[in-house]
Order: structure tokens, then C-alpha cells, then sequence
């Protein structure tokens, strides 16, 4: 009558005072309970090393015991410590406590080590057998030291040593508290509050924190039906209520033994009364009067704050954020004035409102939303974004989808770290499937994440087997990228390496700083690329901006009225820059088409900060084949962009010959004459002010364009640029694009980090055979000697 889900986590080995497991599958599943063990052999300085968790039916707690066993000849010394990982991933970079998921017990001594997460109604507590625990917790791990006279133990010749701690789960620490206080037999009384606004409503989601003598108790939240039940030792207290929109009160009562009644049975004792909120009700369209997802932003002003609706891993309330898949939702909102953005990814004009939410009334926000930018046969993308089931973070999958949605990503596979998933049940939950296509997909990832971490899509998805069917990861990254490329039989799909260093993974495998080959292994299976680092960062080096140092990344610019590459002192590469690295590798034959993608970790303005736009057969989402964006994205059909919608093409002159093409075609012009059309369309939240074309990696003069320099080239309208641009070529040439908004930000839509990176798109380069022989890289290194590590 029980199903139990065993999954054993390896050792970090970045942890090398931690002992090695073996045989991790030692599993028993008994009539009424389940052993599971993991093992590690002694070692010289190290004692033997055996872990037990068991279940069984009836208990409330997982047990689990390590015996500790010394096999040789002199005494060991052990150290009796747990770590524990109760966290939001990149926590110690947050602002704000509102995003620490997990409360914890404060440092010290105490009988129970405990964790609460109030957004996704989870607690846990930890008790030890005959042993006080001493934690101390930073914002990621907690360190439990269990005292026994002393924080170690002796272990002497042929003798074990046995640690028992028992690991139980609550929805909120009142119930965590009620199990420690179960299992040291204390008796408690069952109490109940019911929350309530003053025009009746029950009140869901409020808090409610419990203190004893004025120190701090437990806390938890209230049900959809405005109550919370629980159980608590005999004595005095006082609970704190407090909910979104609604104040707070605070209430002295009692708790008086009540034979053996618990807080299932207990009667109603307690009523709190809270104010009535504002509510905000949205209808939000597009110009043909359809619902449409939509992310819709509150901003206080006027003396009012920015709700907090939950935290950035949360769901459609994130933040100041409300992401909605049709654009219709009932938001509970404090009372006040609010400046309210509405957008739908930048092909979309955002709507700038403002509205003033009064308790206890409804304030209607409602709004279309105009595609002014249009995008036929090309469809907008990211390969690589993660949520919980990735491991490294705790954003819902729901939100990302949401997140996903409401940004106007048309194209979008699961890629997972080392597990295979999918979007589709999310996608039906909420009603979307013919919004936007997806795939099963992972991350494959091992160590060194410079040279170790790759997507592919489509994966067969096999659930019920170990991490869905994926192919386990390998400390080799030659093996492993090869082992993911013929994975499924060598099935069709794409492969990208994501964010590499160039000069590891290309020309010095070894990292002594001597050209070696790299991983040259690799080479023959990689599709893409990324060609920008991961943090996305204003003040970094990203696709095509740099933060105005000398030694500055980016694809050509840095500072407003000037044009440049990077530069370099005496030769050596400073920083990481992999989109030069890219513009080098291009002229040495290597032909990877380059992609940028979110890599979010987060559903905060997570997704839509970067996107590849994909030529398609199909516009329509409900329509695209996966084979279709592969084979694209394999044949370097690409735009790069954070916002602008950049349109190449590029036409040869030649009489007779009949020759053109956009990003990754190949285009002949025997006399070099050709003709290159550039068209950008921007929204009404951003601007370009710079375009710029690439000849072998190299900026030219004649083809740089600014508002300044050239205003009648440029445009107030949505499209903003649209020329023909002659070229007379001299040799087998790639041709790039690029284009900045130099006196422009993606601002406000974008949010706080997001919004201050200047808007850029880039296309991939079209190759022009102009001698008739097929295209030859001309071997430029662009004056900087090819990268190393």
C-alpha cells in the first residue's frame, strides 16, 4: 500500500575529507518498512563507514544511522558531523531575506535542528539519539555537530561507534515542533486559529508565528479555507497573524491539556479578524481581443512599497511580478498607488499605466497588448534554462514555463542538469500546449563546467528508469560529449556546449598555457555553441557590450560614440570573451554556429533576457517540429538577441548567377559584388542606435552606422533600420551583424539587473564564396594570438 522513492546522491568530490561510497543500491524492501545503505571502506587515517535510512510504516520520521568501524591497528579519531542543504541556490547574492526559502533553527545547542519554508509549505527536523545538537548555518549548507562531552570520538582497534538521528517532515515547523515534542514525550493540546478578513472571506496564506515567553516558537500558514490546526505543549502564548494586503493582529491565549485531543479533532478556539485587502482583476488581450499570457509588473509610488508576492522561484506571483498564461487573474494587493508595466516579450509594445488599489474594492487593469514587431518564418528560442528538478536551484518548473510563456519564447526544450524532463504536463495543467512547442531534453554535466556541460534535444524520455533515460555524465568531457551525441541510438538532434572557455576546449586541453589540439574529439559532434557567459551581467562580458575597460569584452563596442574591438597589451588575451574567441575560431574553419540562451536558474525576469531567433518552416507554435529548430539551428539559421528583431540577407550582383541567403547560408558572388539588407524592428521600450557589419571577424569603417553619423538611416518608427548595403568583397568572406542601442537600456520591462544592459542583436555569419572554389577560411587571428587558457 506504499510507494517509497529511493535515490542515492553521490559524494562531492570537490570534498575530499568526505569518505567515498560504494555499492550505493543496497536497497531491502520489507513487508512493512525499506533499509537502505551506503558504504565506504576505511581508508589509512579514515574508519569504515556504513549508513542506514529505514522506513517503516507508522513512524514519522526517516532513521538513520552511521556506524562508524575501525579495522586496524591504531585508534581513529572521528568527527560526529551532519551537513545539511536546505537552501535557495545563489542565495548569499540576495538582497532581501524574502527569498531565504528556508527559516532555520538559530546557531547554538538545542535537542532539534530544524528548517521551515513558508512559500512551498515544507519544514524539517532533526533530532539526534542521546545527543545535543550544536548547527551552525550559513546560507547555503548547515553544520550539525552532535555533542557528547566533545564534538569527536575515539575509536579504538576492532570497536564501531553507532550515531542515530531521526529526520521527519511537517508542513510548516508547528507540526515539525509537534513530532519533536511527540518523540521526547511531551504532552500537547490541539489548537486551532481560523483568519478571516472583516468582510468574511477566508483568509488563505497567512502567516501565523507563535512565540512562548517571548521567544520564538513555530510558525505556519493557513489553508485555502482560512484555518490552521496544530498542537502545542501546555502553557501561555501569544500568535502573530499576518497576511498580503491585510496587516496584522497579534492574540495572547492558552493552551490547556485536553486529554488526548490533537489538532485534527480540536475544536475551533481561536478567530482572528484581519482587514479586507485590494484586489486587482486583470484582463489583458491581444488586438484581436484573445486572451494572451502576459507578465504585468507593480511598482509603488507615492509613498506605497513593491508588493511581495513570493519569492523568485515561486510561480505566477513572483516578486512584484504576476505571470499569467491567458492574461486574466484576481490579485490580492495592499492598498495604494502603483505604476504597472505590462509585457509580452519584445515583440510586443509593453503598456506603462498606473493604478490605485483601494481596500475592500476591485481595480480593474485592463489592456491590449499590440505586436508592432513582426517576425515571419523565424521563431524566438532558448535552449537552456532550469528548474527544481535540475538540483542546483528551487525554481518551480511551473514558473519556468510560466516565465517562458509570458516572455514570448515560441521554442523552448527541457534541459535539465543530467536528467531528462519535460514541459508538457505544465503546458496542459495550464491550458497552453498550441503556445509553445518544447521537447525532452537535458544538460549533461560534469566537471569542469568550462568544458563539461552540454544540451541535447530531443532525448527519448523513458520514466520509471534512472534519471528518466538519460546518459550518465563522465569526468572525460571527450567521453561524455560524445556518449550524449550518440545517445538514443544516434538518433538525430542538437548538441551544444555551453559556455565554454574557448581556449581549453579548442587549443590547450591540459590548461599549461602550450597549445595542445584541445578536445579535439569533440569537434565532429558539436552543433552550437555559446558565444556569451552565462551571468549576463551589465558591467560583463557578454554577446556585444563591455563595461568601457580597456581590457573589455564584447563584439565591437565600448562607450557610446566609438567603435573597437577589445583591446589586448602586448599580445595577451585579458578576460574571457567568447564571442571574439568565436570570430577567431570562425576564421579557422571551424563553422559552430553561435546561440545565446538564459541559462535561468530563476523565474524573477529568469527567462527572455536572451533569445535565438530560429528560421522556421512555421510561425504558429502549435505547428513546429523539433527536427525543424534542430536542423535550423545545426545549419546556423540564427539571430542572437536580448530584444532587437535583426533581419540579414544578403544578394549577389553577378549577371547570371542568382545567389543569396540569411545567417549560416552559403552565398556565391564570383566578382565579390553583393548586396547585404539589414532591417531592425524594436518595440516601443528600446532603441538601436549602431549597426554595424563584420567582414572575417574585422569591422569596417564604410559599413559602421550610427544616428549620429547617419541619422537619415535611422528611424523613430518600429522599423528602425532598413538599408541596402553594398559590398565589394576581395575574398572568401563570413559577413556579421550587429546591432546596439548605445544611448539606450532594455530597461523597466526587463527588471532591476536585466533592465541596464543595452539592447544588442548579432546574426551568424553567411559565408560568400567569391572565387567560385568553395568557402576558405583566411586563418585571421583578428592581431590576437588564438586563445589559451
Amino acid at each position: 500500500k506504499r510507494k517509497y522513492a529511493l535515490r542515492y546522491a553521490g559524494v562531492d568530490a570537490r570534498a575530499p575529507r568526505l569518505h567515498q561510497a560504494s555499492d550505493p543500491q543496497r536497497v531491502r524492501i520489507l513487508a512493512e518498512s525499506v533499509h537502505f545503505d551506503v558504504e565506504a571502506e576505511a581508508t589509512e587515517d579514515k574508519p569504515a563507514i556504513t549508513v542506514r535510512y529505514t522506513l517503516e510504516d507508522g513512524w514519522p520520521y526517516v532513521r538513520v544511522e552511521t556506524v562508524y568501524s575501525n579495522p586496524g591497528p591504531e585508534p581513529i579519531e572521528v568527527e560526529l558531523t551532519d551537513a545539511v542543504v536546505a537552501d535557495a541556490h545563489g542565495l548569499v547574492l540576495r538582497k532581501s531575506r524574502d527569498d531565504a526559502l528556508f527559516d532555520k533553527a538559530p546557531d547554538g545547542k538545542a535537542a532539534l535542528f530544524w528548517v521551515y519554508d513558508k512559500w512551498f509549505g515544507q519544514a524539517y527536523g532533526l533530532v539526534g539519539e542521546g545527543h545535543e545538537i550544536e548547527s551552525a548555518s550559513g546560507p547555503r549548507h548547515s553544520t550539525l555537530r552532535y555533542v557528547t562531552g566533545g564534538h569527536d570520538r575515539v575509536i579504538q582497534p576492532s570497536e564501531s561507534y553507532r550515531l542515530v538521528r531521526r529526520i521527519f517532515p511537517g508542513a510548516n515547523l508547528l507540526d515539525v515542533k509537534a513530532i519533536a515534542n511527540s518523540l521526547a514525550g511531551v504532552g500537547q493540546t490541539g489548537v486551532t486559529f481560523e483568519v478571516k478578513d472583516t468582510a468574511g472571506n477566508a483568509v488563505a496564506d497567512a502567516d501565523l508565528t507563535v512565540t512562548a515567553g517571548g521567544e520564538h516558537y513555530g510558525q505556519g500558514r493557513t489553508g485555502t479555507d482560512g484555518t490552521l490546526r496544530f498542537e502545542l505543549p501546555a502553557g501561555e502564548y501569544e500568535a502573530t497573524v499576518s497576511a498580503l494586503g491585510r496587516g496584522s493582529k497579534a492574540l495572547e491565549f492558552e493552551a490547556k491539556p485536553d486529554g488526548n485531543q490533537t489538532a485534527t479533532d480540536a475544536a475551533i478556539r481561536h478567530a482572528i479578524r484581519l482587514q479586507e485587502p485590494g484586489y486587482v482583476m486583470a484582463q489583458i488581450t491581444d488586438a484581436k481581443g484573445r486572451p494572451l499570457p502576459c507578465k504585468v509588473q507593480f511598482r509603488g509610488k507615492d509613498g506605497t512599497g513593491d508588493p511581495f508576492f513570493g519569492p523568485d522561484s515561486g510561480e505566477h506571483g513572483v516578486h512584484n511580478l504576476y505571470y499569467s498564461q491567458n492574461g486574466r487573474f484576481r490579485q490580492v494587493m495592499p492598498p495604494g498607488k502603483y505604476d504597472v508595466i505590462i509585457s509580452h516579450g519584445p515583440e510586443y509594445d509593453a503598456i506603462f499605466t498606473e493604478i490605485e488599489v483601494v481596500r475592500g474594492r476591485e481595480t480593474p487593469l485592463e489592456g491590449t497588448l499590440v505586436r508592432s514587431v513582426q517576425t515571419p518564418g523565424w521563431i524566438s528560442s532558448d535552449f537552456h534554462s532550469h528548474s527544481s528538478p535540475s538540483g542546483d536551484n528551487t525554481a518551480s518548473q511551473l514558473g519556468r514555463v510560466l516565465n517562458l510563456l509570458s516572455e514570448h519564447i515560441e521554442f523552448a526544450p527541457s534541459t535539465e542538469h543530467n536528467r531528462l524532463s519535460t514541459y508538457v504536463p505544465h503546458l496542459k495543467r495550464l491550458g497552453v500546449e498550441a503556445l509553445m512547442a518544447t521537447s525532452s531534453g537535458m544538460e549533461l554535466t560534469g566537471t569542469p563546467g568550462s568544458v563539461n556541460h552540454h544540451i541535447a534535444f530531443p532525448l527519448v524520455r523513458r520514466p520509471h528508469t534512472q534519471d528518466n533515460g538519460a546518459p550518465p555524465s563522465d569526468d572525460d568531457p571527450e567521453v561524455q560529449f560524445e556518449r550524449l551525441a550518440l545517445w538514443d541510438d544516434g538518433s538525430d538532434k542538437l548538441v551544444q556546449h555551453n559556455h565554454p572557455d574557448v581556449g581549453e576546449l579548442f587549443f590547450d586541453k591540459d590548461g599549461d598555457g602550450t597549445p595542445d589540439g584541445g578536445f579535439a574529439k569533440m569537434f565532429g559532434y558539436m552543433d552550437v555553441m555559446e558565444v556569451h557567459v552565462t551571468d549576463n551581467r551589465p558591467d560583463g562580458e557578454g554577446i556585444a557590450w563591455t563595461d568601457n575597460r580597456p581590457d573589455g569584452g564584447g563584439i565591437a563596442w565600448a562607450g557610446p560614440l566609438h567603435l573597437r574591438f577589445p583591446e589586448y597589451k602586448k599580445g595577451a588575451v585579458s578576460g574571457y570573451n567568447a564571442i571574439f574567441d568565436w570570430l577567431q575560431l570562425l576564421n579557422q574553419g571551424y563553422r559552430i554556429p553561435g546561440v545565446v540562451n538564459t541559462d535561468a536558474h530563476f523565474n524573477f525576469h529568469g527567462s527572455g533576457s536572451l533569445r535565438n531567433y530560429l528560421k522556421s518552416p512555421t510561425d504558429d507554435p502549435a505547428e513546429i517540429e523539433t527536427l525543424d529548430m534542430v536542423h535550423a539551428a545545426e545549419a546556423g539559421n540564427i539571430i542572437m538577441t536580448n530584444g532587437p528583431y535583426l533581419e540579414v540577407l544578403l544578394r549577389t550582383e553577378t549577371p547570371g548567377v542568382h545567389s543569396q541567403g540569411t545567417a549560416g547560408d552559403n552565398v556565391v558572388a564570383p566578382d565579390g559584388k553583393a548586396t547585404l539588407d539589414v532591417r531592425v524592428q524594436c518595440p516601443n521600450w528600446f532603441d538601436i542606435d549602431r549597426v554595424q557589419v563584420f567582414l572575417n571577424g574585422r569591422p569596417t569603417e564604410a559599413l559602421n552606422f550610427t544616428r549620429q553619423s547617419t541619422p537619415d538611416r535611422f528611424s523613430n518608427a518600429v522599423v528602425k533600420f532598413d538599408e541596402e548595403l553594398p559590398l565589394m568583397l576581395t575574398e572568401d568572406t563570413h559577413v556579421i551583424v550587429a546591432v546596439v542601442g548605445e544611448h539606450s537600456k532594455l530597461g523597466p520591462v526587463m527588471g532591476p539587473e536585466h533592465g541596464k544592459i543595452l539592447p544588442v542583436a548579432v546574426s551568424n555569419p553567411i559565408f560568400v564564396d567569391v572565387d567560385g572554389g568553395g568557402f576558405q577560411p583566411n586563418r585571421d587571428t583578428l592581431g590576437v594570438p588564438l586563445p589559451v587558457k
